[in-house]
């Protein structure tokens, strides 16, 4: 059991309780705090998506607006890039669409090109 102390009120409570986990909220919001305010102030909803870029993976972080909109791309995401499927996926024509969800990128780690880790393929003497 981790015990913080709430930023608004100085109550103490769970980090890991059900409730607290339920409401959401920032680390240092106490349930109760989150609640009352409404959450329209509530942190922005991560997602971190993975291609197979050459020798290293790249890796995308995304910020959701909403926990609707995070899990409908997390869904579309899975089905069009043929996560735990092989790449079969690749080639349906039924892949699941990904527009009118609203997010931003927040971070971007790009897989190198080749296996000495020089984008541009150029070789050293």
């Amino acid at each position: 059991m981790r015990r913080k102390v709430c930023r608004h009120c100085r109550g103490e409570f769970d980090l890991d309780s059900p409730r607290k986990r339920r409401v959401g909220g920032y680390i240092n919001e106490c349930p109760d705090c989150v609640e009352e305010r409404g959450g329209d102030d509530s942190p922005p909803r991560y997602l971190g998506v993975q291609a197979g870029d050459g020798k290293m993976s790249g890796l995308t972080i995304l910020a959701f607006e909403s926990e609707r909109d995070r899990a409908a791309y997390s869904a579309a995401w899975r089905s069009c890039t043929g996560a735990h499927k092989g790449k079969s996926s690749h080639l349906s024509p039924t892949n699941t669409p990904m527009t009118g969800l609203r997010f931003r990128k927040v971070g971007e780690n790009r897989g190198n090109a080749n296996h000495k880790g020089r984008a541009d393929g150029s070789e050293e003497d």
